[in-house]
């Protein structure tokens, strides 16, 4: 295309906002319910289709298997573009979804990969998820969830200042944190500043596993300690989890579900508080 010649140097790559829903598979739960977690509202939802994702986290996933990701981004791209692929995700768990790859592979997002995928938020006004590996990623290739809709349980949650020295704040960006009994760090500030945020407490980060979530301004960050924090939450724990939606695949544990369980899946699944 002309226009990849004449984008300026660490410019975001232009990601199309939206494409054609027909392509996608429908989210379309079997029941859905809301609870207030920390005073703020959260929404569960009975899915089971997604018992059929390969290589889930349970006891019996083993510790290598061949990735399905490069045939993913060869056979199912909707749209490719600098070093770019999106795809459709099988087993939605929100509107409009969409999966981005970094077509070179890699374990985790770059600074590049996450300018985009914020810009991208901005300008479509949906919401960014990302899993790793022990936070309930059935796949290691560094890949979002690029979602079509923002829900409002973040935004409830009372925030303060972080005090600690933890990185070098860009410039142009705030560092933030949930006033909630785990650690729950924000990236607030344009795309790129929010970009460079995340990738300087990529650094900092002493876990391996973490969940990120963009949204509204802000890059979110919930760095993990246990990735299924049963019996309060049967399954792993994701990202979808900590923007709002709690994904059940079973109607029994889906309509046993409580506040205080899923209050406490949040604590065992995250860090300790960070001042």
């Amino acid at each position: 295309m002309e226009w990849q010649s004449r984008r300026p140097q660490n410019a975001p790559v232009p990601l199309p906002p939206h494409v054609p829903m027909v392509r996608l598979a429908a989210f379309a739960p079997v029941a859905s319910r809301s609870l207030l977690l920390f005073g703020c509202p959260a929404e569960l939802v009975l899915v089971p289709g997604r018992k059929a994702r390969g290589d889930t986290a349970d006891a019996a996933r083993p510790a290598f298997r061949r990735s399905p990701a490069p045939r993913i981004v060869a056979e199912e791209a909707l749209w490719r573009g600098e070093g770019f692929v999106i795809t459709p995700n099988r087993f939605p768990f929100g509107r409009g979804q969409q999966l981005l790859w970094p077509e070179a592979g890699g374990r985790e997002p770059d600074a590049t990969f996450w300018l985009a995928t914020n810009t991208w938020a901005d300008a479509a006004g949906g919401s960014v998820l990302h899993n790793t590996v022990g936070a309930a990623a059935s796949i290691a290739r560094a890949h979002v969830h690029l979602l079509a809709e923002r829900l409002p349980f973040l935004a409830g949650l009372a925030e303060a200042p972080v005090g600690s020295d933890l990185i070098t704040v860009p410039l142009g960006a705030t560092l933030v944190r949930k006033l909630a009994p785990f650690c729950l760090l924000g990236v607030r500030g344009s795309p790129a500043a929010r970009a460079a945020g995340l990738a300087a407490l990529a650094e900092a980060r002493l876990t391996a596993a973490c969940n990120v979530v963009v949204q509204d301004g802000t890059a979110w960050l919930f760095p993990r300690r246990e990735e299924t924090p049963a019996p309060h939450f049967p399954q792993a724990l994701g990202a979808a989890e900590v923007w709002g939606r709690w994904c059940y695949v079973d109607e029994r544990d889906f309509a046993a579900a409580t506040a205080s369980d899923l209050e406490q899946a949040l604590v065992r699944a995250g860090m300790p508080v960070i001042d």
